[in-house]
């Protein structure tokens, strides 16, 4: 089949011999490998980092123990605040601990270089994908495709759960499809990999599962569409059930607690996943909304805001001039990439599901858009038969690529607060839409405190530094004992005793970030994307505003009124101190008996 599959792409190939476009593919993914590796020196710690290295750790603690660790089975609190770590296989973080053991690098960037290579995998798989339907031209357009797409490229870096996640998907995804193409002469040795893709996948994130009755869509889809290679239902049963079991209780294997019970409990996993409960306000349209409660076009319209317009203009090509594309027998695949890519988008729109975090919860669909993105390009320069427009048109795509491949380069390592055009680029959306939710710049805001204030604290006095970032913080300030990091939410941070505040912008309220208010008197440094900023380090100018509450959780609110005056007089901007003095008095002039706090028992 390899043999005829390179013939096609040689006849079928338009920009010259599949030689030369083999030698830039190979090319390509070595230059993207090494580009990337050195992009994760720079990259900072994310959201959800801290908690599944301490995740990986509870694995290879409760195997080196012969389960006698159980943490992995369900994380103590203080490691797992969400409490459904134990859901998630953890194959990728397992892997990151065990090569930390010998990495010469700290335990962060270790976990980056191995994230990016990650990601430089799923490139690679793309482009196998594409080889087989369509030729190496069309593998190096996506490998392109992939690479200078900001939001793919930023979370390659530092995302443990969702990039791991798509590599594994589209990986499956090939070799499922060259075990069925196989079929039925295939050998032991050919159910290695898509049982091994199909095991990692799940033991990563347990929608991995959706893999194995997608097999009987592509059992269809050859049916109908590829007469000439129909193969009988005997041929295909026994095969593809073989994969399925080894594949779905081979996850079990280095998954504590679906090993408790491998047939039931990655079920339950994946129920307890899709109903997960926890709600997240985000930034959409210009106002902060509960997850729960975002409307049906966030997904769909956040990939599309987020997203090159050369890849946009790809997959619009590719679903107009498809359907005139004569019928081979690659048409199967092709319809199997649309459905892989575009059914889990829909059927998580129907249903519905709690995302956050723009669209990095369907990243698994990536790589399969950039796929079929490379394919219309590539069926594009195909219908041209003239050199000189052939010319032009291929000039045209290589001016798409410079516009993401700019913002990189400006932006580094803050990539993944790209936005397109259709919202009025970074900085218009930075208003109205989620910006480095991930806390990637707090590295930045950490590094420049450590280098530049540091210095001028006496080892012998204890500062306390207030964050909404805490869990990242304590990380980055872990060897220094003279810093205590306390969990402060911005919109309580007049309630409660720190002496430098680091705060991001995540969760900060939508009228706070649109009026620029949170720039509070004190601000020594701020990590910004277009001169917005993301992360602010700020030094306390009074501590007359905690004495103010103080005294009013005493009861003794008329005391702590001169005192939240004078708080005002040095720090006019404070919008929890203005909201207490609005609600001092009574419209009969007298003192209130329970004044309305700022921001109490809110998120």
């Amino acid at each position: 089949m390899e043999g005829t599959v390179s013939k096609d792409i040689r006849h079928n190939s338009v920009f010259g011999e599949s030689a030369r476009w083999k030698h830039l593919f190979i090319g390509s993914i070595i230059l993207v490998f090494s580009v990337m590796t050195l992009m994760s020196f720079w990259y900072g710690i994310s959201g959800d980092e801290v908690d599944m290295n301490n995740y990986g750790k509870a694995i290879l603690e409760y195997y080196t123990s012969f389960g006698a660790e159980r943490n992995a089975l369900g994380m103590p609190k203080n490691l797992d605040r969400d409490g459904v770590l134990h859901f998630y296989g953890g194959f990728f973080d397992l892997l990151a601990v065990l090569v930390n053991k010998v990495s010469p690098f700290e335990t962060y960037t270790t976990r980056h270089i191995l994230n990016a290579w990650v990601g430089v995998l799923g490139i690679w798989y793309t482009g196998k994908i594409c080889i087989r339907f369509s030729g190496y031209r069309t593998a190096t357009l996506a490998a392109w495709l992939m690479f200078l797409a900001p939001f793919f490229l930023g979370h390659a870096m530092n995302n443990p759960k969702d990039i791991p996640f798509a590599t594994a998907y589209i990986a499956g995804i090939y070799y499922f499809i060259r075990f069925y193409d196989r079929l039925p002469g295939v050998k032991w040795k050919d159910y290695i990999a898509p049982v091994m893709a199909l095991a990692i996948a799940i033991d990563i994130r347990v929608a991995g599962i959706l893999l194995i009755p997608f097999m009987g869509v592509y059992y269809v889809l050859n049916q109908v569409f590829h007469p000439a290679g129909r193969k009988g239902l005997k041929q295909v049963v026994l095969p593809l059930m073989a994969i399925a079991v080894c594949g779905y209780f081979g996850a079990s294997l280095l998954w504590p607690y679906a090993l408790q019970n491998p047939l039931l409990h990655p079920l339950k996993a994946l129920s307890e996943l899709s109903n997960f409960k926890v709600s997240i306000d985000q930034m959409y349209n210009g106002h902060r909304i509960p997850s729960p409660e975002l409307p049906a076009s966030y997904l769909l319209k956040n990939f599309i805001i987020t997203n090159t317009y050369i890849l946009l203009a790809g997959i619009l090509l590719f679903f107009a001039l498809m359907p005139f594309r004569k019928r081979n027998r690659y048409t199967a695949g092709v319809l199997f990439l649309i459905f892989v890519t575009f059914f889990p988008l829909f059927y998580i729109i129907y249903k519905h599901s709690n995302v956050y975090h723009a669209w990095r919860h369907v990243l698994f669909i990536f790589p399969g858009a950039a796929a079929l993105s490379a394919l219309g390009l590539g069926y594009l320069m195909d219908l041209i038969k003239a050199k000189k427009v052939r010319v032009f048109v291929s000039m045209l795509i290589i001016a798409g690529f410079l516009e993401p491949a700019y913002f990189i380069i400006k932006t580094f390592p803050d990539t993944i607060t790209y936005y397109n055009g259709m919202v009025g680029g970074t900085k218009a959306a930075y208003y109205n839409y989620e910006m480095d939710y991930y806390y990637n710049s707090v590295r930045e805001a950490a590094d420049w405190f450590i280098k530049n204030e540091l210095p001028k604290i006496p080892k012998t006095d204890t500062v306390i530094v207030g964050s909404n970032a805490e869990h990242i913080l304590s990380v980055y300030f872990k060897d220094y004992p003279n810093l205590s990091v306390e969990y402060v939410r911005f919109h309580e941070r007049s309630m409660r005793k720190w002496d430098y505040g680091i705060f991001h912008r995540a969760l900060i309220r939508e009228k706070v970030l649109q009026s620029q208010s949170w720039m509070i008197d004190g601000k020594l440094y701020a990590a910004t994307i277009e001169g917005l900023p993301l992360c602010v380090v700020f030094k306390r100018v009074s501590y007359k505003d905690i004495q103010a509450f103080e005294l009013v959780r005493q009861g003794k609110a008329e005391q702590a009124y001169p005192y939240f005056q004078e708080y005002r007089n040095i720090d006019p901007m404070n919008e929890i101190v203005d909201t207490v003095l609005s609600s001092f008095y009574t419209p009969a002039g007298q003192p209130q008996k329970e004044l309305r706090l700022y921001g109490k028992g809110q998120q």
